[in-house]
């Protein structure tokens, strides 16, 4: 096995609590060897109960009369995910910005999954060996999540049942759609064009980054999804922006074959969906793979966004 690029790896420096603006992070700042919990290898003791959490994001992807069964599930409050008092959502905190190392001309949007903040993220920038790219960690809002039994915690859409048949939050993944796209306006505004801005994230991120870049009025650069899925697949019809399939925006969806919080059947069928519409979509399977990354799939992501952001001409 290749070792020679280690999983994307966590950091310690989480985003500040207040809102409307972000934190740039040093370069020399960023540490790159301790690898990110989400991502960890399969050595690595796994975030406390996660697993069953997520594992509903599945369940709400899988046809009537399916074999699986929600009914071994039960809700409980995540000890690890326990936030504060606030009932309702709370603001955004500040994205984590890693600034270019060299002339800017392109910006990367990359969203952290269920749970997680910005800030483990921010390695990742310096992984991808481009010099001319600003990388931005955006966190998701604290919100209370069903199945947390109400309880609040980071997510950038709410998960309302463990039945194959329950409702997707779909106002709460619009609005950190919404979200998403002020933070591509505002790299618009300071004159980086859509056409040089990627998005994309992992797992519950890469469901949001997805709908993201679907539904943006200008096409991107391109969009990948890391262990993640297509949301809203019954209203994307009516949501994408009729600029997507004819600008042929890049796509890659990376899934590893053994993930079971996000398995692999849910990650296929969300790109052969896909591939159905029209998208130009490249499905990339990672043999004994679970909910995490490889050094393949680090090579793949860098290659990935060279191809949809290659250094401006001088």
């Amino acid at each position: 096995e290749d070792h020679s690029d280690p999983p994307f790896p966590s950091s310690t420096l989480g985003p500040s609590q207040r809102g409307g603006s972000t934190r740039t992070v040093p370069l020399s700042t960023v540490p790159s060897t301790t690898p990110h919990p989400c991502l960890a290898p399969k050595t690595a003791t796994p975030r406390g109960f996660l697993a069953p959490l997520l594992f509903v994001l599945f369940l709400l992807a899988v046809p009537r009369g399916s074999a699986a069964s929600p009914a071994a599930f039960s809700p409980r409050i995540l000890p690890h995910l326990r936030g504060g008092g606030n009932a309702g959502t709370m603001p955004n905190p500040d994205p984590v910005v890693v600034p270019a190392s060299g002339q800017h001309s392109a910006t990367v949007i990359l969203l952290h999954g269920l749970g997680d903040q910005g800030g483990s993220w921010a390695p990742v920038g310096q992984q991808m060996l481009l010099p001319h790219c600003k990388f931005i960690f955006p966190s998701a809002s604290t919100r209370p999540v069903s199945i947390n039994m109400g309880a609040p915690c980071p997510a950038w859409a709410d998960i309302k049942g463990l039945s194959p048949d329950s409702e997707e939050d779909e106002p709460g993944a619009m609005e950190a759609v919404k979200y998403v796209h002020s933070l591509i306006a505002s790299e618009v505004a300071a004159g980086i064009p859509p056409s040089r801005i990627v998005v994309g994230g992992f797992s519950q991120g890469a469901a949001i980054s997805c709908l993201a870049a679907l539904t943006h009025k200008e096409p991107l650069g391109g969009c990948f999804l890391l262990s993640g899925w297509l949301m809203l697949r019954a209203r994307i019809p009516a949501l994408m922006s009729p600029t997507f399939l004819p600008a042929k925006v890049p796509v890659m969806h990376c899934h590893g074959s053994n993930d079971m919080i996000v398995p692999f059947l849910f990650g296929q069928v969300s790109a052969q969906a896909m591939e159905k519409m029209g998208a130009n979509i490249d499905f990339k399977v990672y043999p004994g793979m679970g909910h995490e990354s490889s050094s393949q799939e680090v090579q793949d992501l860098r290659a990935f966004l060279h191809k949809c952001l290659p250094a401006a001409p001088p």
